[in-house]
């Protein structure tokens, strides 16, 4: 039940960066064909699975949080410890890991932005991000 709750935090925490408008040079730029343009690559850019990225992060770094925290636990109080630690760790993990795949798929979103536009014939200044 967590899982989900911590999942939709990351993606929230980490929808703004896309939202940045590259920096295009728009001298001599149809200003009606730009936005035509961009309104396409917006698309392609919103074709990265947030979700997906996020669901991905916090399952591996839920396991590898659980199986350190279990290490830890066992080593502080034994059996009952290993449970507490695997918990809490799974649990710390996952919001990490959800965390960070949606902000990996944020930054592979502003990419494809960048990139579609150049692709498309436009300078675009901070395309490598």
């Amino acid at each position: 039940m967590r899982l989900p709750i911590l999942m939709s935090l990351a993606l929230l925490s980490t929808g703004c960066a896309y939202n940045q408008k590259p920096v295009v040079d728009l001298d001599g730029v149809d200003p009606v064909q730009y936005e035509q343009d961009y309104a396409a690559c917006e698309r392609y850019a919103e074709s990265v699975d947030k979700g997906e990225a996020a669901r991905v992060g916090a399952t591996n770094a839920g396991a590898a949080g659980a199986a350190g925290g279990a290490v830890v636990g066992a080593i502080e109080d034994g059996a009952s410890g290993a449970l507490i630690g695997a918990v809490a760790g799974g649990i710390g993990g996952a919001a990490m890991g959800a965390s960070a795949g949606a902000g990996e798929a944020t930054r592979t979103q502003a990419l494809v932005l960048r990139r579609c536009l150049s692709e498309r014939g436009y300078v675009v200044y901070d395309l490598e991000r």
